[in-house]
């Protein structure tokens, strides 16, 4: 028989509703408030306001309220606080209840400004070290990755900005005063903070997140935040610096791409006694001509030796990329009778070397080639699924806010979401486990006087013991 229409006449009171009837055991963000002790927030910034005045929104909401707005990829504040009034598990996490005044979206843009980036590193260094108590994080194996940032700029706007900033230098160099900002640092009128770079053929204006990135779990143990134009081969120490500072020991193995692959970070890392699992990039060579490898270094006369036995002299040491570039003696390379496999130069053939090539040459020799490719294949897994993650879980990919310190919340904001959500559902996993474990002694006990036979079988009573966890 077919019910009849429905029909609700709003009630003038309602008596016995509590909104945290409404939310799940099981809810993300009951877990959250489990696992996440908000406390910390009041102490952080209890030195940004005043003792006399309007009270203001309770800093610890405003955090839930920030934490919010990239759990769900909220687009914005404003579009975060015309949802929250109709989410009644938004409402119950921050605290609020039906009839409860809700606060402006501008006081979260207010709170950032009066906080700075130091509470939400509190955020980020408390959660990671809840994950290190947890066993997540094995600190043998660190990888190393960046990944750009789209600015909330107006893309076809930044070639005027760039050519006024060269007239702006210019003049200040005409008047004999020191400029502002190196040319080319200002790219946008809107957010002159953020940098441009070339990505997969595409054009970006914005910033960059440089961070670590531990084998066992995936749990991020360092984030820095730069403009997009930073070039990542040269935030390698900055990352690492990062990571010791937030409480993590220094790994044994580093490992990333080509663009950190430099005889810079091979020295810095030998001098931190960490083994690098990072190419480079090799010497080119014609198709069919002679490579670089078949060249042999002298290092006491510091001469290389051809495939005929001739040697190449140093002709021209280059300070600026720190190589020294060989050659033949004038006339060595006419008559030899390897010449067609070896060049078509007239001036003959010449090859180069690094100033500190016997840094490269101890990381190429750090790890067998085998072990090269493991770990390199398990950096896609690890690095780039990280950023993978972040982009489609929390929007990494745009930023919501311009300025660098703006960009530097966010990144910490996301990181700390992402490992608080590995640190849940490893407690899951833990949860599960126990009850396996209480199975395994009460199941036999049950089983002997029949009493099983209520739950149908040992996996049924596993899931009525999960249900109660």
């Amino acid at each position: 028989m077919m019910g009849p229409h429905q029909h609700v006449e709003p009630k003038l009171f309602y008596t016995g509703i509590s909104l945290g009837d409404r939310v799940p055991e099981d809810h993300l963000l009951r877990q959250i408030r489990r696992h996440v002790d908000f406390e910390f927030v009041r102490r952080a910034v209890q030195d940004c306001y005043g003792y006399n005045g309007q009270e203001s929104v309770a800093p610890i909401v405003l955090m839930k309220l920030m934490i919010l707005l990239y759990l769900e990829q909220i687009p914005s504040e404003r579009e975060l606080m015309r949802r929250l009034p109709y989410r009644l598990d938004w409402l119950w996490f921050c605290g609020y209840d039906f009839d409860d005044m809700l606060p402006n979206h501008s006081v979260l843009s207010k709170a950032r400004r009066r906080w700075g980036p130091a509470v939400f590193e509190e955020l980020f260094t408390g959660i990671l070290q809840q994950c290190m108590e947890a066993g997540l994080v094995g600190g043998e194996i660190l990888h190393v990755d960046g990944s750009c940032i789209q600015g909330d700029v107006d893309m076809a706007r930044l070639q005027p900005v760039l050519r006024r900033t060269g007239q702006e230098l210019y003049q200040r160099l005409d008047e004999g005063t020191e400029p502002t900002h190196p040319s080319g640092s200002i790219t946008s009128r809107s957010d002159p903070e953020a940098g441009v770079t070339n990505k997969n053929g595409r054009t970006i204006c914005g910033y960059k997140d440089h961070r670590a990135v531990d084998d066992a779990e995936g749990i991020i143990t360092a984030t820095v935040t730069t403009d997009a134009a930073k070039d990542e081969g040269q935030m390698l120490e900055a990352v690492l610096d990062a990571h010791e500072q937030n409480g993590v020991s220094s790994p044994a193995t580093v490992v990333a791409d080509t663009q950190y692959g430099t005889a810079e970070n091979y020295g810095q890392l030998h001098d931190r006694g960490v083994t690098p699992c990072i190419p480079h990039q090799q010497p080119r060579s014609q198709k069919g001509r002679f490579g670089h490898n078949r060249f042999a270094y002298d290092a006491e006369r510091d001469c290389f030796v051809c495939p005929a036995g001739q040697t190449l002299q140093p002709y021209h040491r280059d300070r600026a990329r720190r190589r020294v570039r060989y050659r033949a003696a004038p006339g060595t390379c006419v008559g030899c009778k390897l010449r067609g496999r070896c060049t078509t130069s007239k001036s003959g053939r010449r090859v180069e070397r690094h100033m500190d090539q016997e840094c490269i040459d101890w990381a190429d020799g750090c790890l067998s080639l085998a072990r090269r490719r493991r770990l390199m294949a398990r950096r896609k897994v690890r690095a780039e699924g990280s950023f993978a993650d972040a982009a489609n879980v929390h929007g990494f990919k745009r930023a919501r806010w311009r300025g660098l310190v703006n960009a530097r919340i966010q990144n910490l904001l996301i990181t700390s979401l992402q490992n608080l959500r590995k640190l849940l559902k490893s407690a899951q996993r833990g949860r599960r486990a126990a009850c396996a474990m209480i199975l395994g002694s009460v199941g036999k006990i049950l089983a002997r006087t029949g009493r099983l036979l209520a739950f149908g079988s040992p996996n049924g009573l596993l899931g009525a013991l999960i249900g109660n966890v």
